[in-house]
């Protein structure tokens, strides 16, 4: 098999036999984004996703480096909007060519879950929602002033010295 002939699977499942049999294999492929419905907690709702793959032979191993990007549409932390947001992660993973199966859509998916710690903000000088009357302040400039009193008010009197 040649590297041409080789179709990538839709699944990204490569057999490893392919891959030892072509010396190793460098590919890209457009994914289609409803395969990752069940990734909206940790990377939003992707729009468009893409992989790029280089599998290396080691002696006994097979080195795997790639990346995945796209974009997909998030929620700022601060005024809630949603917004369009690239992403760009890279990972490298190592297989034993024992194996039969090189799972490469866990490895993704594992890439994506990386993806939900992050702060997302429409932009850096957000100024988010009003805690009086939940507008939003990039758009709307309230008249709600912060209260005069504290919370704590009611502490002063009850630890203060007589």
């Amino acid at each position: 098999m040649k590297y041409t002939d080789y179709e990538i699977p839709a699944d990204l499942l490569f057999k490893t036999k392919d891959i030892i049999d072509m010396g190793g294999l460098k590919c890209s492929a457009l994914l289609n984004p409803a395969d990752f419905e069940d990734c909206k907690d940790c990377a939003g709702n992707i729009k468009r996703i893409e992989v790029k793959l280089s599998f290396s032979l080691l002696s006994k191993e097979i080195l795997v480096n790639g990346s995945v990007s796209g974009l997909s549409e998030v929620e700022c932390a601060r005024c809630l909007k949603p917004f369009d947001k690239k992403f760009n992660e890279e990972f490298t993973q190592l297989y034993s060519t024992k194996l039969e199966i090189i799972d490469i859509m866990y490895l993704i998916r594992q890439t994506l879950a990386l993806l939900g710690g992050v702060r997302n903000l429409c932009s850096e000088d957000c100024k988010g929602l009003c805690p009086y009357c939940g507008c939003n302040k990039n758009d709307v400039e309230c008249d709600c002033k912060e209260p005069s009193f504290s919370q704590f008010a009611c502490l002063k009197e009850k630890f203060s010295k007589k």
